[in-house]
């Protein structure tokens, strides 16, 4: 939810302590005005954060007389913050490999100058030095994201 914002924090936290509610009687709770909560609980409903319940006050369905409940299912909002992890570490790990295939021209070069001090010009060590520290962000990235994904599935 932090990438929502705290206006979406502060409606995640009434719904989960009061239930299933309007989008006004939140906009009330929250103290912010009814069209930015609007916005934001459509926001957090396309991301599956929340839910939405439609109740209809006749037999036919009609928009008018529909009653619109947001609430907060929090097995759901769990699974879509796992599934947005592991989504990330996909991409973390994509993009090593693609880093990786891009820099196997220094790899090799680090590896001939290893036993010679002769042919070695700055610039490659420049070039390396830059490539390692990206390689170690990203593997330290991974690592960050996978005890984020150990620590929720485990508690």
């Amino acid at each position: 939810l932090d990438a929502h914002g705290e206006v979406a924090a502060r409606i995640c936290s009434i719904l989960e302590e009061q239930g299933y509610q309007e989008s006004d009687a939140i906009a009330d709770s929250a103290m912010i005005p009814a069209k930015d909560v609007r916005e934001v609980l459509h926001r957090l409903y396309r991301e599956k954060c929340i839910t939405l319940l439609n109740l209809q006050q006749s037999k036919q369905y009609n928009v008018h007389n529909a009653v619109y409940l947001w609430g907060v299912d929090m097995v759901r909002t769990a699974q879509t913050v796992s599934d947005n992890i592991c989504t990330a570490l996909i991409n973390i790990r994509l993009r090593r490999q693609h880093e990786m295939d891009l820099g196997k021209d220094y790899i090799d070069r680090a590896k001939e100058a290893e036993g010679t001090d002769e042919n070695v010009h700055e610039l490659d060590q420049v070039n390396y030095g830059k490539f390692k520290q990206g390689l170690e962000r990203l593997d330290n990235a991974a690592l960050q994201l996978d005890e984020t994904l150990m620590v929720l599935k485990d508690f």
